[in-house]
């Protein structure tokens, strides 16, 4: 019976997209998993998640993103976001999913006195040549309730039927869960987000 209404709120997803007057394969993720579950991804987000929102007026539309701090993909996402954040609350959770460095990372950031401008000044060194993003001290300095909060959002992630990073749910108008990762244009995400 799950695997039937995870199915069926990928159908509901992607009918979303071909409402919009887009293409499925232009619009919707390349892979948007089987068992991907977009109201428990929202919702569970929501509830349990430790995230970083993006700034603007309150009352804004909402939106939860899962993304690893080592991954280029997340970084091209979080480019692609830059001219929606005064529009979309977006929700940046991060999770541990590509490397070594991933968690220690996220820990970093989460516990900055300002965790938004540490997720900014993070992707702006992304690129850098020696290190990709932030350094971070010892690990075992790190604090454990906090490290712990990256894991129950990489758990979330997984429960939820992602299986790759970015990830990220937006409910819409209509009270539709559509997925959006990397793979999107600015103008394709403008459309999901309604803009």
């Amino acid at each position: 019976m799950k695997a039937l209404s995870r199915r069926s709120a990928l159908a509901a997803g992607l009918a979303s997209f071909a409402a919009l007057g887009l293409s499925n394969a232009q619009a919707a993720p390349a892979s948007v998993p089987v068992i991907w579950d977009g109201k428990k991804m929202f919702e569970s987000f929501e509830k349990e998640a430790t995230g970083i929102s993006s700034q603007g007026p309150a009352g804004r539309p909402k939106a939860y993103l899962a993304f690893d701090t080592q991954c280029r993909d997340c970084w091209q996402l979080h480019c692609k976001l830059e001219p929606f954040m005064d529009k979309i609350e977006f929700v940046f959770c991060p999770i541990s999913f590509m490397n070594i460095h991933s968690e220690p990372q996220a820990t970093t950031i989460l516990i900055d006195k300002d965790p938004l401008a540490k997720l900014e000044e993070h992707f702006t060194h992304f690129t850098d040549l020696d290190f990709r993003g932030i350094r971070y001290g010892l690990v075992e300095k790190l604090p454990v309730e906090i490290r712990d909060k990256v894991w129950t959002n990489t758990k979330l992630h997984r429960r939820a039927g992602c299986r790759a990073v970015p990830y990220g749910v937006f409910k819409n108008s209509k009270g539709e869960f559509l997925p959006f990762d990397e793979r999107l244009t600015v103008e394709e995400l403008r459309q999901l987000f309604e803009l």
